[in-house]
């Protein structure tokens, strides 16, 4: 059956894949290259609403909202990324924003620069958007009904790799990383452990990073297990 197919001159094309899955393998930043932009947006809005801490597509989000059909989204799409990520990851947060600032209106542009300036907490920039799908809407901070004394200002973690997890659950990537390494330089790395910091190195491209690990490995007479070494080839591909 399979020769009959193959030598027939009137092969049909595969199907079009849907569109959730040919998005799940997307692996550029820039997606403009699909027909239907508001189609793609609105499937990452919900993508991001179900995974905040998703910053791929919360960045091919951003971008796409550059276009003109999808302008007056673009600032509440960029307050997302602002309120997934916190405190945390400012030289994501402020890259965009430089990518994005001349389509935003002026009274946009200097909300979010006050924004990236200050360190005001989340909720006083709650404020809804066109186009968030995660702000509340809630125009001023939010007050604290009862206050708690706690003996500890911030939680214990029995384990380096629940403060990892916890880290990465707040969108602390780089913390986590640096958790992770320290482990692995220091020689007190687990199996789960360099497998929590490949993915890492994955997950935000740096070859150069997954390489200079690797180095430091060497460095300290230890065996590079195969772990790294298969992740550094599959690298050459990112």
């Amino acid at each position: 059956m399979l020769g009959k197919l193959l030598r027939s001159g009137n092969a049909q094309p595969p199907p079009e894949l849907p569109l959730a899955f040919s998005l799940a393998s997307e692996r550029q930043l820039r997606v403009q290259h699909y027909a239907d932009a508001l189609a793609i947006w609105r499937f990452l809005s919900h993508h991001v609403r179900r995974y905040p801490q998703d910053l791929r597509a919360h960045t091919q989000r951003v971008l796409l909202a550059q276009q003109e059909v999808l302008r007056s989204r673009l600032a509440g799409t960029l307050q997302d990324v602002f309120l997934a990520l916190g405190d945390a990851g400012h030289l994501l947060r402020e890259r965009l924003f430089n990518l994005v600032k001349d389509d935003l209106s002026r009274a946009d542009e200097l909300f979010f620069e006050q924004w990236l300036q200050t360190q005001t907490a989340v909720d006083a920039h709650q404020q809804w958007h066109e186009g968030s799908v995660l702000s509340t809407g809630q125009d001023v901070t939010s007050l604290k009904l009862l206050s708690v004394e706690r003996s500890q200002t911030a939680a214990a973690y029995s384990t380096v790799m629940e403060e990892v997890f916890a880290c990465l659950e707040y969108g602390q990537v780089d913390t986590a990383q640096t958790l992770l390494e320290d482990e692995v330089i220091a020689g007190r790395s687990d199996d789960a452990m360099d497998q929590e910091l490949v993915n890492i190195y994955q997950y935000t491209r740096s070859k150069d990073g997954l390489a200079i690990m690797i180095k430091k490995i060497q460095e300290t007479g230890r065996e590079v297990s195969a772990l790294w070494l298969e992740k550094q080839q599959e690298s050459e591909q990112w």
